[in-house]
């Protein structure tokens, strides 16, 4: 802004519990000024900061305006959300900013539901077992970052018993993450990972 007004603060997201590198940084008015997600299977370590420093490469004063670093908790990757928890942490302390952690699902709910649906969304968790959650995306403005509510779960359960969490539920799969609907769900206090 050229008027001498103040510009909105950021809110950085960064999710590793998938094999997805989830990025986001969204302004205080819950617009989306840049969004990243490729499958980088294990390698979240050696993509997070080059890919960091691409998404950000087009807003220049980001680290001034920088107020909030959201990661996503899981459930997911052990190594995963490690290392999402612990760039979140040592960015936000080098810039001044809160760390708060979200609930991943909010962002693999995000990725496949439309606003105003429902479903049981699920992620596999190996030997027969998905993640699961029953999420809500909510209805928004369109050029809104994504909001959801997580209804139930996460649960860790045999992939047949996914639906149990929410009677009638549609079931789907997880696809590519959104981080942009990490900041709508931010806890009030530091991040914990979720481990089931």
């Amino acid at each position: 802004m050229t008027d001498g007004s103040p510009r909105p603060r950021l809110t950085l997201a960064i999710d590793c519990a998938t094999p997805y590198l989830a990025l986001a940084l969204v302004d205080e008015h819950a617009r989306v000024l840049a969004r990243f997600a490729a499958d980088v299977g294990r390698e979240h370590a050696s993509r997070l900061v080059p890919e960091l420093h691409a998404l950000t490469a087009d807003v220049p004063d980001w680290r001034e305006r920088l107020s909030l670093v959201v990661a996503g908790v899981g459930p997911g990757s052990y190594t995963g959300l490690r290392v999402a928890l612990a760039t979140a942490a040592g960015l936000a302390r080098a810039v001044g900013a809160e760390v708060r952690g979200a609930p991943t699902f909010a962002a693999l709910a995000a990725g496949v539901l439309a606003p105003g649906e429902e479903a049981v969304v699920t992620l596999d968790a190996r030997r027969g077992n998905v993640y699961a959650a029953h999420c809500r995306r909510l209805a928004g403005p369109p050029d809104a970052a994504p909001a959801v509510e997580v209804l139930a779960g996460p649960a860790k359960l045999p992939a047949d018993e996914a639906g149990g969490l929410a009677a009638g539920a549609r079931v789907l799969a997880a696809g590519v993450p959104d981080a942009a609907a990490l900041p709508a769900s931010a806890s009030d206090g530091p991040p914990r990972a979720i481990y089931l």
